[in-house]
């Protein structure tokens, strides 16, 4: 590429709103985690909290499919643009975009969080090699059975494998010719369920770089439907009744619930879930309008804008209350069940603001300056 071609501007709000939607999975699945019977046993809990959010986590895999799907659109868009990929920019761009935050969780996860258990009298617990999280492979240990002291840092594994595939994608879609895209995606795809299915554990199925692979390949194949001319307008042509028997089979598939005989209940279940994700990732992108477009409600696309905040903060706030509500002598089943979850989730949007506004939004202004294609 010559010169300094002219940027493109992408924006795609009900995306946002989407990403806001898997947040508060995850938030959910945290947040309203109880092993006391006495909560867990209640009837409240039993019919409404637990369907509703105890499958929380795979919210995680909708980001993966998210993820996958946005920044392979980009990077079509910038391949068929401008004639092909400037990795090292484009590497510069996810280090602007993401460490500066990431590392903040760490500092906090190594150093503060056992500084305040210390204080409180609590036993410190082991969280880990500190390489494993400078160096991003911090999912791997997990996949094989450890588990961090500090919850802090154990939400980290899902940006180590994003950070995974940063680095490896963008050459893979370098090398290639576009037309060979949808070849590429569908053998990692192939490639990760025969991972989970050869592999022993459910921590492997879940924590691994390629068993989250999938995901990510699921969402770029969706990309090269959206960037190409036919393909848009494909989806823009699908009719209510199909998308919306989609959209009840993503919602079924999100409930709790038992498919198949492990260990496919850990492989095809995930996978029907990623491909019926993207397949509403691709409707609330391009679709047609119809009464099932995600309404652009500001609140929703601003919690999207922040969602890597959120994400990355929601267990400091978890914790803090969790504190918080111990030293004040409150429990019970609605403290629980409202009062903890509403005023963690509060507190999140504020720590998840206060980090976009100071820390993120400089560094983004920052990212911009060596994109070619940029989010409105």
């Amino acid at each position: 590429m010559s010169g300094a071609p002219a940027k493109s501007n992408v924006s795609i709000p009900r995306l946002d709103v989407l990403r806001a939607l898997c947040f508060l999975m995850v938030f959910g699945c945290h947040a309203f985690y109880s092993d006391d019977p006495a909560i867990n046993q209640h009837p409240v809990w039993r019919a409404v909290i637990s369907p509703l959010f105890s499958n929380g986590a795979v919210g995680v895999n909708v980001f993966f499919a998210l993820s996958g799907f946005l920044i392979t659109y980009l990077l079509i868009r910038e391949k068929m643009t401008f004639g092909n990929i400037h990795v090292p920019k484009f590497w510069l761009r996810r280090v602007l975009r993401i460490w500066p935050l990431y590392f903040a969780v760490v500092v906090i996860g190594f150093v503060l969080f056992p500084m305040a258990k210390s204080a409180l009298g609590q036993p410190v617990g082991d969280n880990g090699s500190a390489w494993s999280f400078i160096f991003f492979y911090n999912n791997l240990p997990m996949a094989h059975g450890f588990t961090t002291d500090s919850s802090i840092l154990s939400v980290l594994w899902s940006i180590a494998v994003e950070e995974q595939f940063y680095l490896v994608w963008p050459l893979l879609l370098f090398a290639l010719p576009v037309r060979g895209f949808p070849w590429a995606f569908a053998a990692v795809l192939l490639a990760s369920i025969l991972f989970k299915y050869t592999a022993d554990t459910v921590q492997l199925r879940t924590w691994h770089t390629f068993s989250c692979m999938g995901d990510l390949a699921t969402g770029a194949s969706a990309a090269c439907i959206a960037a190409s001319e036919r393909g848009a307008r494909w989806v823009a042509s699908w009719k209510w009744p199909a998308v919306l028997v989609i959209h009840l089979i993503w919602i079924l598939l999100y409930v709790p619930q038992t498919g198949f005989v492990p260990p496919l209940t850990e492989v095809l279940d995930p996978v029907l879930f990623a491909l019926f994700s993207t397949a509403v990732i691709l409707y609330q992108g391009f679709g047609g309008p119809t009464f099932l477009r995600m309404r652009e409600f500001p609140v929703l696309v601003r919690l999207g804008r922040i969602s890597y905040g959120l994400y990355c903060l929601h267990m400091v706030a978890i914790l803090l209350v969790l504190q918080l509500l111990s030293l004040a002598g409150l429990q019970g089943f609605w403290v629980s069940a409202v009062l903890f979850p509403c005023t963690a989730l509060v507190l999140s949007i504020l720590f998840a603001s206060v980090s976009h506004r100071f820390l993120e939004t400089p560094f983004l202004r920052l990212k911009d300056r060596f994109a070619f294609i940029v989010r409105g």
